[in-house]
């Protein structure tokens, strides 16, 4: 029986995540003004509209072109490494990880093309404001750090245990 296509689950994860975080961005630009906050700036969470024009904590704030040639050549790098293990590694934490990156990647780098800025509207506490493409970075590189700390060359490794003791006989 031939195997099925498991990338086409990777490819609707990308689509369904970009679209969610396209809509969300797009609605809290339809009904908020930059600076507004639901319920209001005080409160622990809330829903407040700013523009960030650097990366991670404002840096490189201003320089829209350098942040759209970096990203657009981190968002390549991803890509093209999502492609590679794929082939392969095979591995759902490992390929899910890279995905929800280069997901975030390109809901931000959308943002820097269209308007210059990306649009946060997330805020928790005292913690800078963030948006749903910026959780996907953060959660993929999560899994990715999952991946390589305990789950990277189980597999070799259980392979080679066996192999060695085969080999003993």
């Amino acid at each position: 029986m031939k195997e099925k296509p498991v990338f086409i689950i990777y490819i609707v994860m990308f689509a369904a995540f970009l679209w969610l975080d396209r809509f969300l961005k797009n609605l809290v630009m339809a009904n908020m003004e930059i600076g507004e906050a639901i319920p209001s700036h005080d409160a622990f969470f809330s829903i407040r509209y700013v523009v960030n024009t650097g990366v991670s904590f404002s840096l490189f704030s201003g320089h829209p072109e350098v942040l759209i040639v970096m990203q657009s050549i981190l968002f390549a790098c991803v890509l093209i490494a999502c492609v590679i293990t794929y082939y392969r590694l095979r591995h759902p934490v490992l390929q899910t990880g890279l995905v929800w990156i280069v997901t975030g990647g390109a809901g931000n780098l959308i943002d820097r093309i269209l308007y210059g800025h990306v649009i946060d509207y997330i805020s928790v506490g005292t913690f800078p404001v963030w948006n749903f493409a910026d959780m996907c970075i953060v959660g993929g590189c999560i899994l990715l750090g999952i991946y390589i700390l305990f789950l990277h060359g189980k597999g070799r490794e259980e392979a080679e245990t066996l192999t060695d003791a085969g080999s003993d006989e």
